[in-house]
């Protein structure tokens, strides 16, 4: 297709303006493969694919030892860029949940997010050929309509946009380098 057979509401929803893609929420993982997709596709954000040092809400990464490392460091990176503390997505990496070593390690990630969500580990998934196509609307859905092994999945998802929208909001930072805005011109004699 062409630009100029191209529709205007095909392209106006192509090239969403700077304002709308900085107020929807983004996520972005840690590394590939963490469920960053899964996540942002569950709670209606914007996937940010691999954290490459940009701003994001949400990052997500594995209940492994060097994904929660990485995690962190990314937290503090996203907090001392933004001022805004992000929350974390733990995906779990299989059914019995997080060792008690991975726990310690997300109690240490505690101070450098805005909370930290566990995210279980879901079976079916695995299974079906496109399980983006049951994760979207899961927050629609009441949770009876869902099935069972969606259920603690479809909390941790409800837990997480909870944790976004409680955040505070965004404290002006000066830019690094220049001096802060004053209200009034001081000349020295």
């Amino acid at each position: 297709m062409t630009a100029a057979a191209e529709t205007p509401r095909a392209w106006a929803t192509r090239h969403e303006s700077r304002s709308e893609r900085r107020t929807r929420l983004s996520v972005a993982g840690v590394a590939g493969g963490v469920g960053a997709t899964t996540v942002a596709t569950a709670i209606g954000a914007a996937d940010r694919g691999v954290y490459v040092g940009r701003a994001v809400d949400v990052l997500v990464c594995r209940a492994t030892g060097d994904s929660l490392i990485r995690a962190g460091r990314a937290a503090q990176l996203v907090a001392a860029a933004t001022g805004r503390k992000p929350v974390l997505a733990i995906t779990a990496a299989d059914a019995s949940g997080p060792s008690r070593p991975v726990t310690a390690r997300l109690r240490l990630l505690e101070p450098h997010a805005a909370a930290v969500i566990v995210l279980p580990f879901v079976r079916r998934w695995r299974e079906l050929a496109v399980p983006l196509d049951e994760v979207r609307g899961l927050l629609a859905v009441p949770r009876t309509e869902l099935p069972r092994s969606l259920r603690r999945y479809a909390d941790a998802a409800h837990d997480l946009r909870a944790a976004l929208d409680t955040r505070s909001p965004a404290a002006a930072r000066p830019i690094p380098g220049r001096a802060a805005h004053t209200s009034t011109l001081r000349r020295t004699p």
